[in-house]
């Protein structure tokens, strides 16, 4: 729905009415526009949009339905007689009038909606597609040549798994734990992810990767059960379930899992040292480090692989920089977009944004075909196509990542002062859902997924650059999930992804395609943002090569 497809009278009541405080308005004019809101749908869900742009994330959606029911049911039981008004006083009494009329309507349409088992953009459920509702315990970070023999096998890194069986044949995967433990293992391995410190290993070979600030994770074999101390050690169990274990930092407390009168008590291995072992006897053995994979190998790609891996990239530079520079075209500048940025909102106030053709606020140095960066003021919002959509209603995992920081300004109120970057579905006509990450009105980083709004200290800093790196993880048959985090100017960026995020959603269900990308900034507020990424690794939105190697072969 857009404004045109509205009477025309309808966007001129709104601005007057929301941009001119002093202004008074009359009886008439009210009743007029409160006629559009409860006669005509689409008036309502621009002006529900309208007030959702601008009033930024909210930090409690949870509070906001609770304050609108309470709203709608002091509204009713009230019943005010109506008395002749001559005038209605200024925007604050209208914006408390016009959200009770605009409350009452909405929750008359969700009670119905609720009865009828049917919600805006949802689909009836089908029961044969219902999402799994268990519990993630780890991601499967990497792997490389792997062949998995178990029925229910991991489909690509990123993937995130649930407790279940799992049987690699061949090649070499890394699991990290949401503890924070990394598991690497090496064909052929039968494993079973019992909970998030937990695991049970029937055979193969492994190299445990502790984290001082998890719990003790146990690692069970058919005879003996590993608890790590702060430890770095690899072991292979053998399919007579005796193991070698190689301690090679920390140390390994080692218990029988059943006690016998040979292996009474706990026996501890200390760093250096090498045993095999068995339930009822402790050899010594050669220390040998290479016998296991302690990392993921990694495999040189080739540029067609990773322009594969680069879904969308825009750096906002012009093709051509005009006088003054200011006003250089930016707007159709990237790879993977269908149109050009666009505002889709027509008249009403001027908004302004200017592109930076020379500047960058990347960390490191670009080539000049990256150069530009984009500066959003205003309330104004961008929207561009995606060729390819993130989608989640397959398996896959996505990575978004921009640079943003917030300008500093004399205005010293914190009304309207956040700024964000989102992705929409484009068929959506209600009030769409969206995946949304940026600074709040607070100044914290803030991630918007599903019903889920989860925002986070320390405040981040006016004048400040971040990296904000989100990683989006799509099931056909589980829940999803995202997970964003924001690098300060001083943090490294990782080669590989943080086992720590600044913002992480439950999991939840969803099946959108998210084809619209959106920067938005509040009225109040001024923004920079730059290098824009969409891809599917890792490596593929933080890798400061890829882009300048990607563009030089269009």
């Amino acid at each position: 729905m857009s404004i045109q497809d509205l009477p025309p009278e309808f966007e001129p009541l709104l601005n007057r009415l929301l941009d001119s405080p002093a202004e008074e308005i009359s009886q008439s004019e009210f009743d007029q526009f409160q006629a559009y809101l409860s006669n005509n749908p689409e008036a309502m869900q621009y002006y529900f949009d309208y007030l959702d742009i601008n009033l930024g994330l909210q930090s409690d959606m949870q509070a906001r339905l609770e304050a609108l029911e309470q709203t709608f049911k002091t509204h009713h039981a009230q019943q005010p007689q109506a008395a002749p008004q001559p005038v209605v006083p200024r925007r604050a009494a209208f914006l408390r009038y016009s959200v009770v009329a605009s409350c009452s309507l909405l929750l008359g349409l969700l009670l119905a909606w609720s009865f009828a088992g049917y919600f805006p953009g949802n689909r009836a459920p089908d029961p044969q597609s219902v999402k799994e509702d268990r519990t993630y315990l780890a991601t499967l970070t990497r792997s490389t040549d792997c062949v998995w023999g178990s029925e229910s096998p991991p489909e690509f890194s990123g993937q995130r798994l649930m407790s279940e069986d799992l049987v690699l044949e061949r090649g070499v995967a890394e699991f990290r734990f949401d503890t924070g433990v990394r598991l690497i293992i090496e064909g052929p391995t039968k494993i079973n992810l019992v909970t998030s410190s937990r695991a049970k290993l029937d055979y193969g070979k492994i190299v445990l990767h502790g984290y001082e600030p998890a719990p003790e994770f146990s690692l069970i074999t058919p005879l003996l059960t590993l608890h790590d101390i702060g430890t770095e050690y690899g072991a292979q169990i053998h399919q007579d379930g005796e193991v070698d274990l190689h301690v090679f930092e920390g140390a390994v407390r080692v218990d029988p899992n059943q006690k016998n009168d040979q292996f009474s008590e706990s026996v501890i291995i200390e760093e250096g040292q090498a045993r095999h072992l068995n339930d009822r006897q402790i050899e010594d053995i050669q220390l040998e480090p290479k016998l296991f994979k302690r990392e993921v190998p990694g495999t040189p790609e080739n540029l067609q692989a990773q322009r594969q891996e680069l879904r969308a990239y825009d750096s906002f530079h012009p093709p051509e920089i005009l006088d003054p520079e200011q006003s250089s075209p930016w707007q159709n500048s990237g790879i993977g977009w269908v149109n050009p940025w666009r505002t889709s909102k027509a008249g009403g106030r001027v908004n302004q944004s200017f592109s930076h053709p020379r500047e960058s606020l990347a960390r490191t140095e670009v080539a000049p075909s990256q150069l530009g960066l984009l500066e959003l003021r205003g309330g104004i919002s961008f929207f561009r196509k995606l060729k390819q959509p993130v989608r989640l209603d397959i398996n896959a995992i996505y990575y978004v990542s921009f640079y943003m920081q917030k300008v500093k300004t004399d205005q010293k109120s914190q009304s309207n002062q956040y700024g964000n970057f989102a992705l929409f579905p484009s068929g959506q006509q209600e009030d769409p859902p969206k995946i949304r990450m940026g600074m709040s009105i607070n100044d914290y980083a803030i991630l918007q997924a599903d019903l889920q709004i989860i925002e986070r200290a320390p405040p981040l800093q006016s004048g400040e650059t971040y990296l904000f790196v989100a990683k989006i993880v799509a099931s056909e048959k589980a829940l999803d999930q995202v997970f964003m985090r924001a690098f300060a100017e001083a943090e490294t960026i990782p080669d590989q992804e943080p086992a720590v995020w600044t913002c992480v959603t439950t999991p939840f269900e969803s099946s959108h395609e998210f084809d619209v990308a959106r920067f938005h900034v509040g009225k109040n507020s001024t923004y920079l943002f730059d290098e824009l990424r969409i891809g599917s690794t890792w490596s593929s939105v933080v890798d400061p090569n890829l882009p300048r190697l990607v563009l030089e072969q269009e």
